[in-house]
This record gives C-alpha cells, structure tokens and sequence, in this order.
C-alpha cells in the first residue's frame, strides 16, 4: 500500500507540470483574445470606422453545411433549407440572381427543371412579373408554393 502511494506521488511532478503549461496556454489565449478586442472599433461617438497602427480588421469565418433540396413536399424541409440559404445570404454579397443560382446548386436537378419551367410559365402569363431577372422573394414564394403541403402553403 505504501508503494502504491510512492507510485501515485511520482506521479505528481507530472501533473504539475501539465498543470503549468495548462495555465501557461490558457494566458497566452487570453492575452490574444486581448489584442484582438483592442483592434475592435468601440461602440462610443470616439470611434472611428478605421483601424490605427498596423492592426488588422478582426475577421471570421463562416461555414455553412446546406443539405441538397431534394425537391419533395416537405414544409419542413423547405423551410429549413430556405433558412440556410438566408442565413449563408447574411454574411455573404450576393445578387438576387446570384442567390437563385446558387439556391438552384443546393437543389436536385428536378427542382433546377421546375424552376426554368416556372420561369418560362410565368413570362408567358403575364409578360412584365420575370421579364427582368426574378427576385429572391420571388424564387422562395415559388419555392414554397411548389414544395409546402396545401394545408401548410395556406397556413404559412
């Protein structure tokens, strides 16, 4: 038993050890996390939208996993998606073209062909609503209205 004891104790260096570069990790993060709070702008009237010295702009990065639209009626589903796609749009520049085409990526290549049939429908029916490039608004109601149940498009 007393050895068993010895064992443990000789085990203690180690720990403490372990224990130090811990701390010392941890300081380091902090002192980082510092740095980059004192490059960030203040919210008072005193700060200015540029950036002093040869700090750099604080940036991240976003990614965002969206699943393939498989084009089946699914209120859920489509509301999930669309979702993602408008939180990806949010840190993102995009055109309402380029939202479409790149909604159109995330989607089975039938939802591709509904949509180019829509499109053609639409310019036909009514000569002026997809004459210009359609909206973003305009793709999702569409998307909505082809995907949702009946019950959930009313609903919704």
């Amino acid at each position: 038993m007393a050895d068993e004891k010895k064992d443990e104790g000789a085990g203690d260096p180690i720990r403490i050890l372990l224990e130090e570069a811990l701390e010392r990790q941890r300081n380091a993060m902090m002192d980082s996390f510092a740095q980059i709070l004192q490059r960030l702008p203040r919210g008072d009237a005193s700060a200015s939208n540029s950036y002093s010295g040869n700090a750099t702009p604080f940036k991240v990065q976003v990614n965002f996993d969206i699943p393939i639209l498989e084009g089946q009626i699914d209120a859920d589903a489509v509301d999930k998606w669309l979702n993602l796609l408008d939180g990806y749009f949010s840190v993102r520049e995009f055109s309402s073209r380029e939202k479409i085409v790149f909604a159109l990526l995330k989607a089975a290549p039938h939802v591709k062909d509904w949509w180019e049939t829509y499109c053609e429908q639409k310019d036909e029916s009514t000569g002026s609503l997809f004459s210009a490039a359609p909206a973003w608004n305009d793709f999702r109601d569409a998307i909505k209205e082809q995907y949702y149940h009946v019950k959930s498009y009313e609903d919704k």
